[in-house]
């Protein structure tokens, strides 16, 4: 069965990050992990991105600049489930978590959500390590982006399938890759690349799919021409609950 994943974007003030994260690692998160239909839960400290193409002879990347998108990226907490029920449905213990600890929750600074179903599941080399539905990856890359007309989303579904999704299945540290569709949430499309870790000094796993190039010859245009992501996406990050 297909998991359904909410992910969720925020930023914190510096003096109250230190009790924000004791908090959530301490008492809430562990109270959403043990809430009824939760199946895990990862909390993702993001890597910032240098203001350059972060793939290398690429354009630039097209953010929005919508202001009803709030631009949370510091962290990101991702909530996996069996059913949109646990996250949708009347009285569903995830709401009633959140409200009855919205006081506290209020420290996070733009903050946005969205609620994926997937599209595709595509196991790759290091699927052993963590397999699937047992828990948030130690390191992820989560896109989450809007494709500019219909035409684009016909393109980009069968780039994903002449491209990415081969090259997926082979790069290396990769555990997973999921490509979804939104339920709620700004943008229609997301991505969540699951490894094994991210080294420091690195801020994308772009260059791993550069370097598992299986001679595609893709044929229509780059991707980063029609799409619009989330601000500060592609976001990549090393997981701090629980605790690698």
């Amino acid at each position: 069965m297909s998991e359904v994943l909410k992910a969720e974007w925020f930023d914190l003030a510096e003096t109250a990050k230190s009790d924000m994260w004791a908090w959530l690692h301490e008492e809430y998160f562990p109270a959403l992990r043990a809430a009824q239909g939760v199946a895990w839960v990862g909390h993702y400290d993001i890597v910032p991105q240098p203001d350059r193409p972060y793939i290398e002879g690429a354009p630039q990347k097209k953010e929005t600049t919508d202001p009803a998108v709030p631009p949370g990226q510091q962290n990101v907490v991702l909530i996996a489930a069996a059913s949109p029920e646990v996250f949708f449905g009347p009285n569903n213990p995830v709401d009633a978590l959140e409200k009855a600890h919205a006081e506290k929750l209020s420290a996070r600074e733009n903050f946005r959500n969205a609620v994926y179903i997937e599209e595709q599941v595509i196991n790759a080399p290091e699927q052993r390590t963590l397999p699937y539905g047992m828990g948030p990856p130690p390191a992820m890359q989560l896109g989450n982006y809007i494709a500019n007309t219909p035409e684009d989303e016909i393109e980009l579904a069968r780039w994903y399938r002449s491209e990415r999704f081969a090259r997926v299945s082979v790069s290396r540290g990769m555990i997973r890759g999921r490509k979804m569709l939104s339920i709620a949430g700004w943008a229609k499309h997301g991505v969540l690349w699951e490894f094994t870790d991210l080294p420091e000094g690195e801020f994308t796993f772009e260059p791993r799919f550069i370097e598992a190039d299986r001679g595609e010859e893709w044929p229509g245009r780059h991707v980063l021409e029609y799409v619009t992501h989330s601000p500060g996406g592609p976001h990549a990050g090393r997981r701090i609950w629980p605790a690698v």
